[in-house]
């Protein structure tokens, strides 16, 4: 059986020329952010991946890298990472008995993304530059199971802004402020809530072996949140 870390990515020649090499500081690309082509492949895997986007590559198509490139450069964390997405989209570990499919079913997922990415190029988006946006464009969508853009979570509107916490309470009487030292952060009243697709993803991630740091990365929460929605799903850590 063929080693999964060895076998390349099969990627559209056309996607690899239009995004991955804009994207390259090496290739002094458009928008100079990646020092490797695995790490742009990375972005749009993910991003293919949350909108459950996954893309029949069309030729011609190259082969340029594998997951052995990316842990050789520092990408140790980000291969598994795609293992554990691609474990999860597929709803079983048994897409890990056929190498050569797995490797086939994360390109398509990262060229589900490439092609969203080039869509927004193709309607004016320009600040790809900007490193932070890279990451919004992963981390602040919220998507369904079929990949189609939810509205914000209805708990959206009832959460108190950060600058409320700081008011005056007007009351028959002195002032009196609001002891905020009690107070939560907007982070720390946000990192316990979970989307459906969030708390599916979860799971899966975690029964594919990831930790519990790095599930904390991944979905942008602190690690006791990790382990209270495990706990509440019935997995004990």
């Amino acid at each position: 059986m063929a080693d999964i870390f060895e076998i390349k990515f099969p990627i559209e020649s056309g996607v690899k020329e239009k995004v991955i090499v804009s994207f390259s500081t090496k290739q002094g690309g458009d928008f100079a952010i990646f020092s490797y082509y695995w790490q742009c492949f990375v972005w749009a895997a993910t991003i293919g991946f949350l909108r459950n986007d996954p893309r029949e590559l069309k030729s011609p198509i190259e082969r340029i890298f594998s997951l052995n490139t990316m842990k050789g450069n520092g990408g140790e964390k980000a291969a598994h990472a795609l293992i554990c997405m691609c474990i999860a989209r597929c709803g079983s570990l048994d897409i890990m008995k056929d190498p050569e499919l797995a490797i086939k079913r994360i390109s398509e997922y990262a060229n589900g993304g490439f092609y969203y990415i080039m869509k927004l190029m193709e309607n004016g988006e320009n600040s790809f530059n900007d490193l932070e946006k890279v990451k919004q464009e992963i981390f602040s969508r919220n998507y369904d199971d079929n990949g189609l853009l939810q509205p914000a979570s209805k708990m959206e509107e009832y959460i108190v802004p950060e600058e409320e916490y700081n008011k005056k309470v007007e009351v028959d009487g002195p002032d009196i402020e609001v002891n905020t030292q009690e107070m939560p952060t907007k982070a720390e009243r946000r990192s316990h809530r979970w989307s459906l697709s969030q708390e599916k993803d979860l799971i899966g991630y975690y029964q594919a072996g990831m930790t519990i740091d790095q599930l904390a990365k991944l979905f942008g929460k602190d690690e006791d949140a990790v382990r209270e929605k495990l706990a509440q799903k019935g997995i004990t850590i």
